[in-house]
């Protein structure tokens, strides 16, 4: 079993083969930037932003730009907690708190209405990333759990080199077979549980109480998604709950249409717990006149449900 700082190399020399799980999307969006085990990142991804600080911009216009969003926020009672982790992890990257913090943010206070997530021997499975934003709210909310991390390589290299900047001390563990990924559960010194998406079905059989996927099962090709559902419905928690906020239809450069409503939900065993546009992903702000845009095309609405997923038999 790779760990740390060992982990993270090996994924640097890996980030140029070829993945079975890498879509036609993914194919062009993993040549835009890259990363090294040792935190240096150049050009740029549809994954966040790495602009630091101000990038330009007083954080006081951030702040009241971002009014909507804490308009949003406030029915949520885990809101403040979560926001005031959003600019932790924010602050402990060196980024700008902007949208690709502040939707993850309320998606988690969303979430944590409805799962509180006490169970400390269960996992939160994140199903890709952008920056370890999510892996790491999810680590400082809730600092007696683990997250299971799963992503395309050098994603993936990305999301643990910038969780590790807001957790001091963070264990990584990247199994790549199942004796490894016995001997990563064992050990409860490993916060992150880190899975090359080719890897993916090693998590099917374990104790996952929360899956989360947040625009990227848009920009997959549907039997990877497929593949995901599998897992989750094969956890061997007493529930399973999977929060998923994607496009409601996307298609890929090779012409692969991916629909939310496709994806392999069970409408007679599935329970939705909460389903509908996803608000703080209907609109953006610049400093500029009319400083808020929102999306009118209903063709481009991002599409959330939280479901308690029926489990298929152990």
């Amino acid at each position: 079993m790779l760990t740390d700082q060992v982990a993270l190399v090996f994924l640097e020399n890996q980030t140029s083969n070829p993945e079975v799980s890498r879509s036609s999307y993914w194919e062009r969006e993993c040549e835009t930037f890259s990363v090294d085990a040792g935190g240096r990142f150049t050009g740029h991804t549809v994954l966040g932003t790495a602009a630091p600080g101000d990038a330009g911009v007083h954080k006081a216009v951030h702040w009241m730009l971002q009014a909507p969003f804490r308009w949003m926020g406030r029915r949520f009672p885990a809101h403040p907690e979560c926001q005031r982790l959003g600019r932790l992890v924010a602050a402990g990257q060196g980024r700008l708190y902007w949208l690709d913090t502040i939707r993850q943010v309320l998606s988690l206070a969303l979430i944590l209405e409805h799962v509180p997530l006490m169970e400390p021997r269960n996992l939160s499975l994140v199903i890709g990333d952008g920056f370890g934003v999510m892996t790491s709210l999810l680590l400082l909310a809730r600092p007696q759990r683990r997250v299971a991390l799963v992503n395309l390589t050098k994603p993936l290299l990305l999301d643990l080199v910038y969780a590790r900047m807001v957790v001091p001390g963070l264990r990584v563990a990247l199994p790549r077979d199942c004796s490894e990924m016995e001997e990563a559960l064992a050990d409860a010194g490993v916060r992150i549980i880190a899975v090359l998406a080719d890897d993916a079905p090693l998590l099917a059989g374990r104790p996952i109480d929360l899956a989360v996927n947040i625009a990227s099962m848009q920009e997959m090709d549907p039997p990877m998604t497929a593949g995901y559902f599998d897992l989750m419905r094969k956890s061997t928690s007493d529930v399973v709950h999977f929060y998923c906020c994607n496009r409601l239809e996307k298609t890929l450069p090779d012409g692969t249409v991916s629909r939310f409503h496709d994806y392999p939900w069970r409408r007679a065993g599935d329970i939705v717990v909460i389903e509908g546009v996803s608000p703080w992903h209907q609109i953006r702000y610049s400093p500029r006149p009319p400083f808020w845009h929102w999306n009118r095309n209903e063709r481009l609405a991002v599409w959330h449900r939280l479901a308690r997923l029926q489990k298929d038999p152990g």
